[in-house]
């Protein structure tokens, strides 16, 4: 009984029909193809069939059709022009709907046989039981750009110069913008390394009460531009299209222009920090994503001052 059971599965998926579709275009991840007739729709799935070996090469997914060619996105895999186009299976062997465990221990399984193929033909051989390859990737370096917010704080320790009314520590407050690029490298499965140069502001401004150590005043500010570099350690916790991690990490900042009456402004050229962030990455395809994040950066505090920032960054990176 099993034997004829397995033969009856091997029969109806060998039997799924290749359609005389074929690709006559690929560029930029996605392919266009030319129906010949065949009935598709938006979001259906179909693996492409090499002529030169009849063996699965990729999956891909349709986009739109429109005068008998359709769009479709390529889900993994290496797509050639004149590919031909095959249904993808559905599930056989109890006619019921796979449940969430099992789909996603079997889309675990296919992901990890793909990353470990290292020539066209095992990755061809590993489609030969996949079923819904999605975003999951191994982590690949990658590279891009940030754009920043921030929420900046600093306590400075005001004096005046002639002591007529206490020592107060003003609790200013402020926002900056910065924008940069970043480059990636993955170390392991789960762990890759940050490098971000980016050119940043930290402004904050606010009043004492009665103390005019301000340069005479009681409003205090301090606006300085740095131009600065870090790097951050990243753990990820997840490798779908959306991919969340962790990171811990330092910087050095130069400051290239700088106005400030809480601060003395020869004291203000470097800085060197510490951050705390978590963000996550929203693959757009195989090639690019959207990085998004919120750190928080530590500025060792000195005998006068201390500082901290709360940062917000988004960008677009490419793997």
């Amino acid at each position: 009984m099993n034997k004829f059971t397995f033969a009856l599965c091997l029969s109806f998926i060998l039997s799924l029909p290749a359609l005389a579709a074929q690709v006559i275009a690929v560029k930029g991840g996605k392919v266009m193809v030319n129906l010949e007739g065949a009935e598709v729709a938006p979001g259906d799935e179909f693996f492409l069939i090499n002529p030169a070996n009849n063996k699965k090469s990729a999956i891909i997914r349709v986009k739109q059709t429109k005068n008998g060619k359709a769009v479709a996105d390529v889900i993994t895999g290496r797509a050639t022009v004149g590919s031909t186009l095959q249904a993808k299976a559905a599930s056989v062997g109890g006619g019921g709907k796979k449940t969430s465990k099992s789909s996603a221990t079997s889309t675990a399984r296919q992901n990890d046989t793909l990353s470990r193929a290292k020539t066209p033909e095992e990755e061809a051989a590993a489609f030969d039981n996949a079923r819904d390859l999605s975003f999951s990737r191994t982590l690949k370096n990658s590279y891009g750009f940030l754009g920043q917010y921030s929420m900046d704080s600093m306590t400075p320790t005001i004096k005046e110069s002639v002591a007529i009314n206490p020592a107060e520590q003003p609790q200013l407050k402020g926002s900056g913008m910065g924008a940069g690029a970043f480059y990636e490298w993955a170390l392991t499965r789960t762990i890759t390394v940050r490098t971000t140069g980016i050119f940043e502001q930290f402004n904050v401004s606010g009043n004492t009460q009665k103390n005019v150590g301000c340069k005479g005043s009681t409003n205090c500010s301090a606006n300085i531009n740095y131009l600065s570099g870090y790097a951050l350690g990243k753990y990820y916790f997840t490798q779908g299209r959306i991919r969340s991690w962790a990171g811990i990490g330092g910087g050095f900042l130069i400051a290239v222009s700088k106005s400030a009456t809480a601060l003395d402004e020869n004291q203000i050229a470097t800085n060197q920090v510490m951050i705390l962030a978590a963000g996550g990455e929203y693959q757009l395809n195989r090639k690019t994503f959207i990085p998004f994040s919120v750190g928080y950066t530590y500025f060792p505090p000195s005998s006068t001052v201390t500082a901290s920032a709360l940062v917000f960054q988004v960008g677009y990176g490419w793997q």
